[in-house]
C-alpha cells in the first residue's frame, strides 16, 4: 500500500506546484495479456496545452499531456513512469454533465521488461505466466471514454503497451482500468 500512496500523493503535490489542469486515481488489470494477470495504479496528472483547439458549438478540441506514474503488482511488481499528448473531444450540455472521449500517444519506461504471475490452466495448453515486453522502454497508445460535472469525473480507459518491435521481444500488454479525476 505504501507503494501506491507515494505515487498519488507525489503526483498530487506536483500538480498544485505546476498547476496542473486535472489529477487523476486508477486502478485496473492487465488485459489481453494471455500469460499474467497484474494489478494496475496509476496517478497522473495533466496538463493543459491547447485547451480550444477547435470549437463548434457543444463540441470542443483540446490538447493536453499527461505525466503518470504507475505500478503493477503481482508475482513481480513492476514500476512506470509515461508521458504522452492526449487529444480531447468534449461535448457541453446544459446539465452540466460533460461526456468525453479521449486518445494518447506517448513513451513509458517500466522498471522491470518482464511482467511475471503464477501460470494460468487453460483447457488446451499451460500459460508460462511471463509477459516478455522486450525493452524498458515502451510506446503508450490509449482510448478512454469519461463523463466529468463540475470538477469531479469518471473514466473508463484502455492502455497498449509496446516497443513497436523496436527489440528482439515485443509481446506487448494491455491494461484497463476505470479513474476518478479532480479538476483544478
Amino acid at each position: 500500500m505504501l507503494r501506491l500512496t507515494v505515487p498519488v500523493v507525489t503526483a498530487l503535490l506536483y500538480a498544485s506546484i505546476a498547476s496542473a489542469q486535472t489529477v487523476t486515481v486508477a486502478g485496473g488489470k492487465t488485459a489481453r495479456s494471455n500469460t499474467t494477470g497484474h494489478d494496475a495504479y496509476r496517478a497522473e496528472v495533466n496538463f493543459g496545452w491547447k485547451p480550444d483547439a477547435w470549437a463548434n458549438g457543444n463540441w470542443t478540441l483540446s490538447i493536453n499531456h499527461a505525466l503518470a506514474a504507475m505500478t503493477f503488482r503481482d508475482r513481480n511488481n513492476v514500476n512506470a513512469i509515461s508521458w504522452a499528448p492526449n487529444i480531447i473531444l468534449t461535448r457541453h450540455s446544459k446539465t452540466g454533465l460533460v461526456p468525453y472521449l479521449q486518445l494518447g500517444f506517448g513513451v513509458a519506461y517500466l522498471s522491470d521488461d518482464k511482467f511475471e504471475s503464477e501460470p494460468k490452466k487453460h483447457p488446451m495448453y499451460q500459460l508460462q505466466g511471463i509477459t516478455n515486453m522486450g525493452s524498458h522502454w515502451q510506446f503508450e497508445s490509449s482510448l478512454a471514454v469519461g463523463l466529468k460535472k463540475n470538477r469531479f469525473g469518471v473514466r473508463a480507459k484502455i492502455y497498449h503497451y509496446s516497443n513497436a518491435e523496436l527489440a528482439h521481444e515485443n509481446e506487448g500488454m494491455d491494461v484497463a482500468e476505470f479513474g476518478l479525476s479532480y479538476s483544478f
